[in-house]
């Protein structure tokens, strides 16, 4: 008997087969709104191109900031050994220069962070990664939609992660056995970049550009893994699903047709780092990432993560997947645009609101846009357009399940930018 289909590619093959309700049924039985909108974004898009060193794909940073978070983090992957240390560095405080050491990088933005740098640099073939004129265009070029500041903002956040990454030092080192009992091994210390220029604001440093050292740009060049760049777009909050979804692009292409491979959860849990005591924890994270995120983005992956056991299968790396054949028109409910994929004119004046809410409704399942969008409007507020509601429970669902679809209706109407989702104000009597 085959296996069963993880729910991401289970959605994936129902809109191959045109089964658009089907594949939306599927999605919201399970409770994952998010989900259909996550496959229809990868199926529907040219595979794009974006990289990152095999050894970060084949051990993890960590999921979480470590109790000891200035301690060297050391992961293992069978031959290689990869070991992170964190180093002092120069910055200003309080009007003075002081040595620091900021920690270990950790979380998901640290991930997208070196995806980024590593992917300009192999498109570029260059040491010299411009990331942008200002944060916010880098920011943007990441693919965040807005940069907020503050002590927990996105920008904040961003440059905390950006500035650990930098001042960590890379060792390499690879064992292997030889037949007479002896064993080879060969060590390489790299650091990411050598030099970093930026600019001091008021919200805060900003590097704008990193020369990445000889070194580790050689080895980039010569160890660099495909990624689609669509994909991690649609993962990008979880450290879980990237690590996943980066280490099957690695091992899955590498695997024989005739020779899948077996491995237990403990295995798992040393290439990702575990620092999870509770291996049943681990492997239910890595099962729900699976199931509902990194099948979704990655079709062709053929995996099985059982409760006792992981089974790999050989298969096409991301950039090699197959488009779904007419998702460009048969994904895009309510009719978005016509028969030959062509979209109607932008709304403009008092044609924004109706227009927007009926593409609004075209993106959700019926049932759905009856339930939430139900007396919704869209509403100018101090020159900004509101999506309004009758009570705030129903704003925030609206933003946090329906944020997709709402971008969708922004651009069909030529919005600069989604709309606010906020409780209705009073009508004045």
């Amino acid at each position: 008997m085959p296996p069963r289909q993880p729910l991401g590619q289970q959605v994936h093959a129902a809109l191959a087969l045109n089964d658009q309700a089907g594949a939306l049924k599927l999605a919201t039985t399970a409770g994952q709104l998010d989900l259909f909108e996550r496959v229809r974004q990868v199926a529907e898009a040219e595979p794009a191109p974006s990289f990152l060193h095999s050894a970060l794909c084949a051990m993890s940073l960590p999921v979480r900031r470590p109790a000891d978070d200035q301690k060297p983090i050391i992961r293992q992957d069978g031959q290689y050994t990869l070991v992170i240390t964190p180093k002092a560095i120069v910055q200003p405080e309080g009007g003075q220069s002081v040595l620091k050491v900021l920690g270990v990088p950790y979380g998901s933005l640290p991930r997208l962070i070196l995806i980024h740098i590593m992917s300009e640099a192999v498109r570029t073939k260059s040491r010299q990664v411009h990331l942008g004129d200002t944060f916010t265009d880098w920011m943007r070029r990441m693919g965040f939609r807005t940069a907020s500041y503050g002590p927990r903002g996105s920008a904040t956040l961003v440059r905390q992660q950006l500035d650990r990454l930098l001042a960590c030092e890379w060792m390499i080192r690879w064992d292997s056995e030889k037949a007479d009992g002896g064993s080879d091994f060969a060590l390489k210390e790299l650091k990411l970049a050598n030099e970093w220029v930026g600019t001091n604001a008021s919200r805060g440093a900003f590097t704008r550009e990193i020369v990445l050292t000889e070194a580790f740009h050689d080895h980039l060049a010569r160890h660099a893994v495909p990624l689609n760049e669509h994909a991690i777009r649609q993962i990008r909050d979880s450290a879980t699903a990237l690590d996943l979804y980066t280490w099957l692009a690695y091992r899955l292409p590498r695997i024989s047709q005739a020779k899948p491979i077996s491995m237990n959860w403990q295995q798992l849990a040393a290439h990702f780092g575990n620092e999870q005591a509770n291996m049943r924890k681990f492997r239910q994270t890595v099962r729900e990432a699976w199931e509902h995120q990194v099948s979704a983005v990655y079709p062709e992956a053929r995996a099985e993560f059982d409760a006792s056991i992981i089974r790999l299968h050989a298969s096409p790396a991301p950039l090699q997947q197959k488009l779904v054949q007419g998702a460009r028109l048969a994904v895009i409910a309510g009719g978005l645009t016509d028969d030959k994929g062509t979209p109607p004119p932008i709304a403009t004046g008092s044609d924004i609101p109706a227009c927007f809410l009926k593409a609004l409704r075209g993106s959700l399942e019926p049932s759905l846009a009856n339930v939430w969008l139900k007396e919704v409007r869209l509403e100018k507020w101090d020159e900004a357009w509101v999506l309004t509601t009758t009570s705030s429970f129903k704003a925030d669902y609206i933003r946090a399940h329906f944020a997709q679809a709402l971008e969708r209706a922004a651009e069909h109407v030529g919005l600069a930018h989604r709309p606010d989702v906020r409780m209705r104000k009073p009508d004045k009597s």
